[in-house]
């Protein structure tokens, strides 16, 4: 860890208390001099580092300020962090860097031109969501990548689960739902290698709606915030959760362990559906029977020519609807 990082977490443990200068530097093994050093590097980021003579520093007050530091001193994989205020999209500057041994996690409070699936824009407002993605170098190959977006929806739910203290449910294939509303997407991208039958780098995109912000019109009615109140819980926390949960699950990937979860958090397996073709045509009502152990969702067709017809859906879309 860095020295702020170290301070940072240092202090945090010990919230609301002061802690002298001389003990800080024992304990982090620096000099007092470095220790001033980063607490002024600290309150530049936005922390709010209280200092006073004889008695040393202290945090008096939590901040949801997204940070390199805050973020390094909770995740538990040794990775390459990137954060920003704002960015165009953290999955397409994820397709910039060299991914190579190490995990590079990219987060950032905002986005201008976020990726949702089917080339659709994600809506990303700052200081209410949290929009990241983690870029990896897989060393499984392309039989187990229809896997990711479902494992990587199980470990979100896990991190929800932790840092919310709230159930949410799975829409398949890749949305999460609370309260009968979105709070988080997910988009994987892969780049492969053909040759090998290895994914080169795999790029798994996580946009999660935290606190009440401002969506476009036809999102209304569908996104929503985890939570009402802004100060309900930390989005570093989530962030920092989220990476621990997806890196404790990819090196298992093949053994699906997550299936089990996965089915029973998907809320819309007995419910009628619309099924709509990748081809455009007119979406076509179905029963959502079962999650296959590919991760595939079977579907019993409800109408015209395949009426009674059952298949298992790789990909796509479906949306829920009231059975006739």
């Amino acid at each position: 860890m860095s020295t702020k990082t170290e301070l940072l977490k240092y202090l945090d443990d010990n919230f609301g208390n002061y802690v002298s200068g001389e003990k800080l530097a024992k304990e982090l093994g620096i000099s007092r001099a470095a220790v001033n050093k980063a607490a002024r590097a600290l309150r530049r980021s936005g922390y709010k580092i209280y200092s006073r003579t004889s008695q040393g520093y202290c945090i008096r007050e939590k901040s949801d300020i997204l940070s390199e530091a805050a973020l390094e001193s909770m995740i538990t994989t040794p990775c390459r962090l990137k954060v920003f205020d704002s960015i165009g999209s953290t999955n397409n500057y994820a397709k910039t860097l060299e991914i190579g041994e190490t995990p590079v996690v990219i987060v950032a409070n905002s986005q201008t031109a976020g990726k949702g699936r089917l080339g659709r824009s994600f809506a990303s407002p700052a200081d209410t969501g949290l929009y990241m993605t983690l870029a990896i170098k897989p060393t499984f190959d392309l039989a187990k990548s229809p896997f990711i977006t479902i494992a990587t929806a199980v470990a979100v739910c896990h991190a929800i689960d932790q840092v919310c203290e709230i159930n949410p449910k799975i829409k398949w294939v890749n949305d999460l739902y609370y309260r009968d509303r979105k709070i988080c997407g997910i988009l994987t991208e892969a780049q492969t290698n053909l040759e090998t039958g290895r994914i080169d780098s795999l790029i798994i995109g996580i946009g999660i709606n935290c606190f009440p912000g401002s969506f476009p019109p036809e999102l209304e009615g569908i996104a929503g915030p985890i939570s009402d109140d802004p100060n309900a819980f930390s989005r570093t926390k989530l962030a920092a959760a989220v990476v621990n949960n997806i890196m404790n699950m990819i090196p298992n990937i093949g053994e699906k362990t997550f299936l089990h979860e996965y089915r029973r958090r998907c809320f819309i397996l007995g419910k009628g559906i619309l099924v709509h073709p990748l081809s455009g045509e007119r979406p076509i009502k179905a029963r959502a029977i079962d999650i296959d152990d590919n991760g595939g969702l079977v579907v019993e067709y409800m109408e015209g020519i395949r009426m009674r017809d059952m298949e298992t859906l790789s990909n796509g879309e479906v949306t829920v609807r009231e059975i006739d």
